[in-house]
């Protein structure tokens, strides 16, 4: 998707929601005719789908390196965070808009080799047969948790509250750590 197009798409969203966006629309923001784009093969759908796919992507090229990054559990599960935290800044545009986001991601299916959750699991796993969790919790409850817990925290603090990326990661990471892995 073209950077006119995608940052079209986004306004049109934040003013009218999923519900009402239309080509139309999109077309009129990007000072484009909806006949033109239509041509082109564009369609409220590709729109769509070409949003949720860079946020997909976005994802996978932050998480993958972070999956096979050696150091202890709370090492891992740091930079599982950090890596989380770097595409909430690469995608707070979309992700502003709603919670969903990455919701529709996972059902649009966007050829995803793991899933949004998968870096956490990994690390929880890795940390109960050490016996590093406070929890008795489900695991993938707590990836939920984590995940989410980082999230849309950290998305407020940095768009709302304006705080510097380390100052939010720092306050975050540590009330969260402490409250699921031993010291």
């Amino acid at each position: 998707m073209q950077d006119e197009l995608y940052r079209a798409t986004i306004a049109v969203l934040g003013e009218v929601g999923w519900d009402g966006l239309t080509l139309e629309r999109v077309a009129e923001k990007a000072g484009r005719s909806r006949v033109t784009l239509w041509r082109n093969g564009v369609s409220r759908e590709s729109l769509l789908d070409a949003l949720l796919r860079r946020l997909t992507e976005g994802y996978r090229d932050a998480m993958l390196p972070v999956l096979t990054s050696p150091g202890s559990v709370r090492e891992r599960m740091e930079r599982t965070m950090h890596a989380l935290c770097d595409v909430i800044d690469a995608h707070a545009d979309v992700l502003s808009l709603s919670d969903e986001m990455f919701h529709r991601a996972a059902e649009a299916n966007c050829e995803m080799p793991i899933g949004f959750l998968d870096p956490f699991l990994r690390v929880l796993a890795d940390a109960r047969a050490a016996g590093q969790l406070t929890s008795k919790a489900k695991d993938l409850d707590l990836a939920d948790v984590l995940f989410n817990g980082v999230a849309w925290p950290y998305l407020h603090f940095r768009v709302r509250h304006e705080w510097p990326p380390a100052r939010a990661r720092r306050l975050l990471f540590a009330t969260l750590l402490d409250g699921v892995l031993k010291k």
